[in-house]
């Protein structure tokens, strides 16, 4: 099993090196469709607002010509929206649509209109929110989350909530230690962290980048606690084409309760959308991490930890598209890392060198994924002015998996 994993990783590094943004090949949006005279066709799309589209009069004219008589001929639809099975049916000689979910006993029926059109349309509105009485489609984001592998809320590690709660873990371990500073000093260097992250990612059938930018600050204002900040921006591209928006802000409080021990309380905000795949919500997390540092001979030992909660802020709305996930998870993440300095001769500043893993696991709303593993390596520069913690330019590169999901991330991290 190790070995297999080991295996994927080094195929997912090929794949980001030689072939970074290419597709994987498989749209978010495909349809099997069936007459009931047994013809049968498929197609697809990578935009959320064309779904409906490729089941109306026109669409089924275009794929089975004579076969297909409008209004009249029975067809059935399999429809997989970005990893979640459903189906659409015409029943003969009716212009009524039923949509179902399925395995889930999930069925709603748009029978509204004069003709099929009609009846589609009403479908497409119903999918971006609203079936015109106000009524949410809380049944198939809930699926999405448990079952989409792409989805920008929730249930995978390019998700809103996951990032956020990557951000909790990074921002409350920012701060340096007690022991990087003589005892009585009350004038401690504030820090800005400046990083970008690139990923190549395989999530189940589906595959992409992500592109981030995350700016954080640390104010010192005594030697026993720090005030810290972030904002992060990331942008995803699925399937070469899909294009998702994630932004975050994080607000936290760090205390050094020990030489080798600092506590944070970490508050956070943020919002997704994608018109392509069909998705735009906000949440808010509170996270309290925990951060040790203890010397071991030349070579010093990190472990953080981490619980924190977060919830979806519902009745967001954007370009016609509203969804309420009504969602809540908590989350545990833990890492462990182990960094060693040495001085290459050809070089005239020592180097850090570091390995690390680090597990999250999340719990209470069923995802898609609801655990990954991480492992890593890097290499910067010490840092300046006795702050060890802290190195002014690193490179970090590590694997993620876990199941049906593969990535691997490369960090550059500026601090000043």
């Amino acid at each position: 099993m190790v070995k297999a994993r080991v295996l994927r990783g080094l195929v997912m590094a090929g794949l980001c090196l030689g072939i970074v943004g290419e597709s994987w090949g498989r749209d978010l949006f495909v349809f099997d469709i069936e007459l009931d005279g047994g013809e049968a066709a498929a197609s697809s799309t990578n935009s959320f607002l064309q779904v409906g589209d490729l089941f109306d009069e026109s669409s089924l004219i275009d794929l089975f010509g004579a076969d297909y008589e409008p209004e009249t001929t029975g067809v059935t639809g399999n429809l997989d929206l970005r990893g979640v099975a459903t189906r659409l049916v015409y029943d003969a000689n009716l212009v009524s649509l039923r949509f179902e979910i399925v395995g889930t006993g999930f069925e709603i029926e748009f029978a509204d209109g004069t003709t099929r059109d009609e009846n589609e349309a009403d479908f497409q509105a119903w999918l971006q929110g609203d079936d015109g009485e106000g009524t949410v489609l809380n049944a198939l984001l809930r699926e999405f989350v448990a079952s989409s592998p792409v989805d920008p809320v929730a249930g995978n590690p390019n998700s809103l909530e996951s990032r956020m709660f990557d951000g909790d873990f990074e921002l409350g371990s920012m701060g340096p230690f007690l022991s990087d500073f003589p005892t009585g000093t009350e004038d401690v260097p504030n820090l800005w962290k400046f990083d970008f992250n690139f990923g190549h990612f395989a999530a189940g059938p589906y595959g992409g980048d992500t592109y981030e930018l995350d700016l954080a600050y640390a104010w010192n204002p005594g030697r026993r606690f720090s005030v810290l900040t972030d904002l992060a921006l990331m942008f995803s591209v699925d399937e070469g084409e899909a294009l998702t928006g994630i932004g975050h802000f994080g607000l936290g409080i760090q205390a050094r309760i020990k030489d080798w021990w600092n506590l944070s309380l970490v508050a956070r905000g943020g919002v997704a959308g994608s018109v392509d795949v069909g998705a735009v919500g906000a949440m808010y997390s509170v996270s309290l991490v925990s951060h040790i540092r203890y010397p071991i001979r030349e070579y010093w030992f990190e472990l953080r930890n981490m619980v924190g909660v977060a919830n979806s802020i519902d009745g967001i709305k954007i370009d016609g598209i509203e969804l309420d996930y009504d969602l809540t998870n908590v989350v545990l993440k833990n890492g462990i890392s182990l960094n060693r300095e040495f001085a290459p001769s050809s070089l005239s500043s020592p180097l850090r060198a570091s390995v690390f893993f680090t597990q999250t696991a999340y719990f209470v709303d069923t995802l898609w994924l609801e655990y990954t593993h991480e492992v890593g390596a890097g290499v910067g520069l010490v840092g300046k002015e006795g702050i060890s913690a802290y190195s002014p330019v690193s490179l970090d590169a590590s694997y993620i998996f876990y199941e049906q999901y593969d990535a691997l991330k490369l960090k550059l991290s500026l601090r000043f």
